[in-house]
């Protein structure tokens, strides 16, 4: 699996666009919905239109469940 990096480029659906967008991986603070908590500086897919998160890559999990543990 390759591993991705922030300024990479990926394409996304994106729900305030509503259309297949471009997006750019970033790092960005992301709040659980459930609980608003805040996960700190995790890479995400970012949509070049409208700036909105609109995926988490795989290799983001193992940040998101060590934020979760503890």
């Amino acid at each position: 699996m390759n591993e991705l990096k922030s300024g990479d480029k990926s394409k996304a659906i994106c729900n305030d666009c509503e259309r297949l967008v471009s997006t750019t991986f970033q790092f960005r603070d992301i709040p659980f919905s459930d609980t608003g908590e805040v996960v700190k500086n995790i890479l995400t897919g970012v949509c070049d239109e409208c700036g909105r998160v609109v995926s988490i890559p795989h290799q983001s999990t193992k940040d998101i469940k060590k934020h979760i543990d503890n």
